[in-house]
């Protein structure tokens, strides 16, 4: 993975969405109920509707796209999978391309810490669908945290996400939503497997995919997820977004994977608008990780590091040096 100096959802100004709102099943951001799904059978929650050769189980998460549902594959393999539908009534061309965009950019990509696509189709009604692997996972904030992993280990399972990225970057794609919420990690046969998920705000950089798929973007809209969004992303008038704002986001990802906090936490569980939020990430700097482990109440900082499996100056002790060094590398607003 390349450093922020080399390289790096469609939130609306105004959006009140910090950190992760949204739930660790809400694979891809959003979408939707078709075929032979009856609007009956969506009033009643769905379960059991058809959708060409999947059943309908449950509805994992909703978006402004449309839904995403657990459901099980019936032929040629019986599987359960994560089907995403766009929302029925909503098949304007600005809708369709970008759900057309993240099928594409998920089915050119190969890796295995990105979820996969397994089919996709149209149905009757002229309504696109296609199913992914379901990752029945946790936020690898939570995941680690839960576990209670040593900060090495949860450096392995960030250099894993970051080979997937850089994956992704080698496809000329950048995600453009890195956070916790969209990096599940599941257990396969007793190992934590991080994947990526949702990358229905990913943009092309390069001829990969067709110019008339990879424009998302209408001017005075921000993309992406306050906290998590980098210095470029924050400003709607910045049009020239590159793999180095994925890189911005992983370096957030790391930071809190280390601390337990955003970089602009305050701490004391202050409620900051987005607009604030956003003014902190484009003008000031973070203190290093080891900084604000330092300076954390006792009543924080302690139960913080037992999540790590140590005590606060340890950890304060284990991130000072190289960990500050690459975190706020990653962090760094100019990207020159």
């Amino acid at each position: 993975m390349s450093d922020r100096e080399d390289s790096p959802r469609k939130v609306d100004p105004g959006t009140e969405k910090l950190r992760s709102n949204s739930s660790p099943e809400s694979l891809l951001g959003g979408s939707t109920l078709a075929t032979n799904f009856s609007s009956a059978g969506a009033a009643e929650g769905g379960y059991g509707g058809r959708v060409g050769p999947f059943v309908l189980i449950r509805k994992l998460g909703e978006g402004g796209m449309g839904q995403v549902w657990l459901a099980m594959q019936t032929a040629p393999v019986e599987r359960q999978v994560a089907l995403k539908l766009i929302r029925g009534g909503i098949y304007d061309s600005t809708v369709v391309q970008r759900f057309q965009s993240e099928r594409q950019a998920i089915a050119i990509m190969n890796h295995p810490a990105i979820a996969k696509v397994y089919d996709a189709g149209t149905t009757p009604d002229g309504q696109p669908y296609f199913a992914m692997e379901y990752v029945g996972g946790m936020p690898i904030t939570r995941y680690c945290d839960e576990k209670k992993l040593k900060v090495k280990e949860r450096l392995e399972l960030f250099i894993q996400v970051c080979e997937g990225v850089q994956h992704a970057h080698q496809k000329a794609i950048i995600h453009r939503d890195l956070k916790p919420s969209n990096i599940l990690v599941a257990e396969v046969d007793k190992r934590p497997q991080p994947r990526i998920i949702d990358f229905g705000i990913a943009k092309a950089v390069s001829g990969a995919m067709s110019a008339d798929q990879t424009i998302f973007t209408q001017a005075g809209a921000l993309i992406g997820t306050p906290g998590y969004m980098s210095p470029e992303q924050s400003n709607a008038d910045v049009e020239d977004i590159d793999t180095r704002t994925d890189v911005y986001s992983l370096g957030v990802v790391l930071y809190v994977l280390l601390t337990g906090m955003l970089p602009f936490d305050t701490g004391g569980g202050e409620k900051v608008a987005v607009h604030e939020v956003l003014r902190r990430v484009r003008e000031e700097d973070p203190p290093s990780p080891s900084t604000k482990v330092e300076k954390e109440e006792p009543t924080n900082s302690t139960p913080t590091a037992q999540r790590r499996s140590t005590e606060p100056k340890q950890l304060a002790r284990l991130l000072k040096g190289d960990l500050d060094w690459i975190a706020l590398k990653a962090l760094e607003k100019d990207r020159t």
